[in-house]
């Protein structure tokens, strides 16, 4: 299984006021931070509802994280309104706190990635300047490992050494995100990139693989490959989000796949539960007293999912109120260089999805195996996302929404 992200703001200058130079800092980061992500997860869900509904692709997936990621990468570098609009929609307070929160879960993910074998999980941020611009040598000394200068105007080679840092992030699944062309008139370019893969902790056998009906809506089913496991699981029920919750851990446990399957069946129910998605209602929804460890019988469907959104993230951020970073009159990013105008004009985000048996991108024959009662002992609770359902790649320890999707409809 693999998921994909790349992010990519383009940046062109214009003509403006002089702004008072200003630069951040890394005072006061010895006090800590604070680790409840809770914000995090209310802007993924929050962009979630606006982001989904302005594309036309039956199913949707992104990950939330990654583009938080990069918005802060983008806030580092804020001043005046902008940096406010970015702080209100981020949930984010200050540049010191939001450094030192950026950072140790940057260290974590990078330590983790260095004491397990069991899955893969890597993030990495670039913001390239060209070497017209005078950056401001705070941004060069904090954002050690994220700066780089190129020449924009050799539109090949600048384009090659972005590819290649996407490229070698997601090992060679995404070998090209910009062309030259993309490069034209660029002062900064703004880039993210994250890659994932995972193994279920209890595998699906693929011989237990029949096709089974799917219902896009309650009168409307297609047959799709439906996968099956009977394993004890832990899964509940939300008053909240009106909806039947299931945790399908991999290998690890620091991460799971949390399944939401409405109450409701059809379009109202879906969005109902998906209006009532929050930070503080998935987490009454996981708690140890809203889920019970038992034998659970689950279906769900092998599926592969692919989402581009160019100018559809653009304007779900400016509907959340990011407004000022994409006005080429009223941006201000003079905390990176003493230079006004800076705007994002262009974004590119890529991603892509595959739920497979083992959990590993490789296919496997399709089928369905019904599930035989005489084959077992006592009768399992049945699980079955047979219809429209919300997944969430969710990080055990941090509680943060890594990725989220939907499945609504099979895609030939």
């Amino acid at each position: 299984m693999k998921w994909l992200l790349v992010l990519v703001g383009f940046l062109a200058a214009v003509s403006g006021g002089v702004i008072p130079p200003r630069c951040f800092s890394e005072d006061n980061l010895s006090q800590g931070f604070n680790t409840d992500l809770s914000g995090i997860v209310d802007f993924s869900f929050d962009l979630y509802r606006e982001a989904s509904t302005l594309t036309n692709a039956e199913n949707f997936f992104f990950s939330p994280y990654s583009i938080w990621t990069a918005l802060v990468l983008a806030y580092f570098g804020s001043a005046g309104n902008t940096k406010a609009e970015l702080q209100d929609v981020l949930r984010i307070t200050d540049k010191p706190a939001t450094l030192a929160l950026w950072r140790a879960l940057e260290m974590l993910y990078e330590n983790r990635a260095g004491n397990t074998s069991e899955y893969t999980f890597n993030i990495a941020n670039r913001i390239y300047f060209d070497q017209t611009l005078r950056v401001r040598p705070c941004v060069s000394t904090i954002l050690h490992n994220e700066v780089e200068t190129v020449n924009f105007k050799d539109l090949t080679g600048s384009a090659a050494q972005i590819n290649d840092f996407v490229s070698n992030t997601t090992k060679s699944l995404i070998p090209t995100i910009v062309s030259p062309i993309d490069m034209l008139d660029a002062l900064m370019v703004l880039v993210n990139a994250a890659y994932f893969k995972g193994t279920w902790q209890y595998q699906f056998k693929p011989s237990n693989t029949r096709q089974s009906k799917f219902f896009i809506t309650p009168g409307n089913s297609v047959d799709v490959p439906m996968m099956s496991l009977r394993t004890e699981l832990r899964h509940g029920h939300s008053k909240d989000l009106s909806a039947n919750v299931l945790e399908l851990p991999y290998a690890g446990n620091d991460l799971s796949m949390l399944l939401l399957l409405p109450d409701v069946e059809g379009e109202e129910g879906f969005s109902a539960m998906v209006s009532a998605l929050t930070a503080s209602s998935l987490s009454r929804a996981i708690t140890k007293r809203s889920m019970e460890n038992s034998e659970v019988f689950l279906t769900l469907p092998k599926f592969k999912v692919e989402l581009e959104l160019k100018k559809e993230l653009i304007e779900a951020l400016q509907n959340l109120g990011i407004n000022d970073l994409f006005n080429d009159t009223t941006s201000n990013l003079t905390d990176f260089v003493n230079k006004p105008g800076l705007a994002i004009t262009k974004s590119i985000h890529k991603a892509f999805m595959e739920v497979s048996e083992e959990g590993t991108e490789a296919a496997a024959a399709t089928g369905f195996i019904a599930y035989t009662r005489s084959s077992f002992g006592s009768v399992p609770k049945t699980f079955s996302c047979n219809r429209p359902f919300v997944f969430l790649i969710h990080d055990n320890n941090t509680k943060n929404v890594i990725f989220m999707g939907a499945y609504k409809s099979p895609v030939p």
